[in-house]
């Protein structure tokens, strides 16, 4: 009788424990940020080459705090080149917004380009970031500049 005990025992700690477990679970996935596309835009080049501008806004958890989010400058050259992205945190009043801080990444996509340099600065209510990229095939050089702004109600653009 005392082994049936000490099975339903452990049985039901395992049982609370999984629940437990289960809601922590639940709670920390609910607590992430949404990212949501809030802007795209396409700007064209006379060599027939363009990009696609898409800037994420990831959605507050609360109504006042910092919010942060990304441009992406997708570059087309015969197909998807390399994509620069900056990246900005931002805190707002309704009244102003500042920039907290800046960064960025790039990502290569036709092995024929490479990065030569890139730089990010907070400045004000925007993230600016710079880069050179270069098309080794011919040393054909291009130098994004991006800019994330902020809104002092918080909109990103």
């Amino acid at each position: 009788m005392v082994e049936k005990k000490s099975l339903a025992a452990i049985f039901t700690s395992f049982m609370l424990f999984s629940v437990l477990f289960s809601l922590l679970s639940v709670s920390a996935v609910a607590a992430q940020p949404q990212e949501t596309l809030v802007k795209q835009y396409t700007e064209t080049y006379p060599d027939g080459s363009y990009a696609v501008v898409s800037v994420y806004q990831n959605e507050p958890l609360t109504r006042s705090g910092p919010i942060s989010g990304h441009k992406d400058y997708n570059y087309y050259d015969g197909g998807l080149a390399w994509t620069f992205t900056v990246n900005g945190t931002f805190t707002y009043t309704g009244s102003s917004a500042v920039c907290q801080a800046a960064s960025c990444t790039y990502s290569i996509h036709n092995n024929v380009w490479y990065c030569v340099s890139s730089s990010a600065n907070p400045s004000g209510n925007a993230a600016v970031a710079s880069g050179t990229m270069c098309r080794g095939t011919d040393g054909r050089r291009v130098y994004p500049s991006v800019t994330l702004y902020c809104s002092p109600n918080g909109s990103l653009s």
